[in-house]
């Protein structure tokens, strides 16, 4: 998704593309991984936006509710986000430097291991989060 088809999706959704939501929108455009919050406020300010972290939040649950953004925990008890249009992915994340990338899994086991759950066990799957936690190699060096 580049920022004209995010300002499209703005539009279509009835919302206005005002200062801030436009530079909330590069910020999440710009990202090379998932976004806490307090990052996205802090990138904000980076680019001379000034909001508060009450805004910060409400766009960000109504990104969510839109279905144009979709949080992450990352093992930190703290709640990331990214664009949904990024599509399913799972991530691999470092312990030590943080450092989050993107991995793709083959989906066709998962689903068919989801399908499995519900007939097995008459679980109905929604959704899942499927992410990996150890080191990255400049970590394993150091």
């Amino acid at each position: 998704m580049d920022e004209r088809e995010l300002t499209l999706t703005f539009k279509k959704a009835g919302l206005r593309l005002t200062g801030p939501r436009k530079a909330f929108a590069s910020v999440l455009l710009e990202a090379t991984q998932p976004l806490s919050a307090k990052t996205i406020l802090e990138k904000l300010k980076g680019k001379q936006i000034i909001v508060n972290k009450t805004t910060v939040y409400r766009e960000i649950e109504r990104l969510e509710k839109l279905g144009m953004l979709r949080s992450i925990e990352l093992g930190d008890r703290q709640k990331y986000y990214e664009l949904s249009s990024l599509g399913h992915h799972h991530h691999l994340v470092c312990l030590e430097c943080d450092q989050v990338e993107d991995v793709d899994l083959n989906e066709t086991l998962l689903l068919r291991q989801e399908k499995k759950f519900t007939e097995e066990r008459n679980f109905k799957v929604l959704h899942h989060s499927l992410e990996f936690f150890g080191l990255c190699q400049k970590c394993q060096c150091a």
